[in-house]
């Protein structure tokens, strides 16, 4: 009954979260469950939200995690030089408590 309760919330806060523009939406601040394999645990494009450890791409031979699915298309339209900055302000915030 847990698994399955953590399960819609899950999904619940992944919908809230694609559902808008805003990407700082309450629950994209929530912490999401699972394993962060990505060099941040903040959000790339969102600083203030804590990663999703199921939104992931690679960069440069290093996995770059997101707060939602929402924020790839602002990833994407990033250059070079600006996801390097985005992702070292990312890093440079450090772990979550």
């Amino acid at each position: 009954m847990k698994s399955r309760l953590a399960l819609f919330l899950t999904t619940l806060a992944l919908v809230a979260c694609q559902a808008t523009e805003k990407a700082d939406e309450p629950m994209c601040k929530l912490r999401k469950p699972g394993t962060i394999v990505s060099v941040n645990e903040y959000c790339a494009i969102v600083l203030d939200d804590p990663v999703d450890p199921n939104v992931v791409v690679d960069w440069k031979g290093q996995k770059v995690s997101f707060c939602c699915k929402g924020c790839l298309p602002k990833w994407d339209k990033l250059s070079e030089s600006e996801r390097d900055s985005a992702l070292a302000k990312a890093i440079a915030k450090g772990k979550i408590p």
